[in-house]
């Protein structure tokens, strides 16, 4: 009589059913509507998914996010719909500046037919972009103004659909954003940005979802929540430095870079006890505070008069 599969085997099919899912989804419904009435729609049907997942496949050691919901809305909203406008302002004069007075054009490389078919193009963006994206997640943790800058990210308590977009601006604009108004200059052809770009966040966006689910030997060409689960364990693998699994779509640059961890006992998969701050600072709530402090600019005084007699130089009268 054959032995029926545990219930983690029964379930290795859902998560790269839902991730195709969600490719299609974006692919089919380019150039609708709703991309001009709900920009971002995409991403937020993701964390819907992601949600209920989490409520169909409770993972065990979940923690709850209802003390600091209010911050992740707000992280959320901010990280969506202005940090990368507020970064394209700053970045993309400097960025035309550099073509149009050495080149004298708006674009490095002339012609989009210079890299090849569009096919051969979007491999090109997807692999640029990963592997741009893994250098400045493992320098983030690795420089020190970075890390106080990323360090929020990693101070959440568990990863949940709700949390996902937790990030300082600046920190989420040098993973995220920076490297697309690159690419925008450079000459790839429009369409392959217009595909590539959100398709790319699929699977980064999906890694942090909190739900139970296995992914098996996708883990070791994506990063899964099985997988970037390690990338926030409170304690980090011995030998590992500051972290592992820096990969934001594609586990196998951590693979070829040797920072991938993924430890397995008896033929499955471990997840970590913890999920944290490496060196134990809790999380913080207070979404000011996430944006402020690593500038130096907590707590505010910009309202604040200092009396005359706290003045350099001054005493008080007797």
């Amino acid at each position: 009589m054959t032995p029926k599969p545990a219930a983690s085997d029964r379930n290795l099919w859902i998560l790269p059913t839902v991730l195709a899912a969600l490719v299609a989804m974006r692919i089919l419904a380019k150039g609708l509507t709703i991309d001009h009435w709900l920009p971002k729609w995409d991403t937020l049907a993701i964390i819907l998914v992601m949600i209920v997942l989490e409520r169909v496949f409770r993972y065990s050691r979940a923690v709850s996010q209802r003390p600091v919901l209010p911050r992740n809305v707000v992280s959320t909203l901010v990280n969506l719909y202005a940090t990368g406008f507020l970064t394209g302002l700053v970045l993309m004069p400097v960025l035309n500046y550099f073509p149009g007075h050495y080149l004298g054009r708006g674009l490095i490389v002339p012609s989009p037919e210079l890299f090849g078919p569009l096919w051969l193009q979007f491999l090109l963006v997807a692999l640029l972009v990963s592997f741009v994206r893994y250098w400045i997640h493992r320098f983030q943790h690795t420089n020190e103004f970075l890390w106080k800058l990323h360090s929020y990210h990693h101070q959440v308590q568990d990863l949940q659909a709700t949390n996902t977009y937790v990030s300082h601006p600046i920190d989420f604009a040098l993973r995220n954003v920076v490297v697309y108004f690159v690419l925008g200059i450079i000459g790839f052809d429009p369409l392959v940005l217009l595909v590539a770009v959100p398709l790319s966040n699929i699977s980064g966006t999906f890694s942090h979802c909190g739900a139970d689910l296995k992914a098996g030997r996708l883990s070791y060409v994506l990063v899964t929540p099985e997988v970037h689960r390690w990338h926030h364990t409170a304690k980090v693998p011995e030998g590992y430095g500051f972290s592992c699994n820096y990969g934001v779509e594609f586990s196998f640059w951590d693979i070829l870079f040797g920072t991938f961890y993924l430890p397995k006992k008896d033929g499955a998969t471990l997840q970590p006890e913890r999920i944290g701050h490496p060196g134990g600072i809790a999380d913080e709530p207070n979404y000011l505070k996430l944006l402020l402090v690593p500038l130096g600019l907590y707590p505010p005084t910009w309202f604040k008069r200092t009396p005359p007699t706290q003045l350099p130089g001054r005493s008080a009268a007797p």
